[in-house]
């Protein structure tokens, strides 16, 4: 039973190499689409969406090694709001 946990590990370990070694090929692509976008727009929106859906596998492996989901961040629009300060934790001048 021991050795299945070790191998379970292992494997996990290479998935995460994996992952790593794509986001390294992922921003060498973006260096690329960063150059061609001028001379091809076109070209370019269609490697961006490429990457987009690569993107998303990688984070299914992620979350398939984790055992659990990984937060997306959402791009939020609007005004922000005003910070919220504690009245009793405001700075004190001496």
């Amino acid at each position: 039973m021991r050795r299945l946990g070790v191998l379970e590990t292992e494997v996990k370990l290479d998935l995460i190499a994996s992952i790593a070694k794509s986001q390294h090929a992922l921003s060498r692509i973006l260096d690329s689409v960063a150059d061609v976008a001028d001379w091809s727009p076109d070209t370019a929106r269609r490697i961006g969406e490429n990457v987009v859906l690569l993107t998303r596998m990688q984070e299914a492996m992620a979350e398939a090694v984790a055992g659990a989901p990984i937060r997306r961040s959402r791009i939020r629009n609007g005004k922000p709001a005003v910070p919220w300060l504690n009245p009793r934790l405001r700075f004190r001048a001496k």
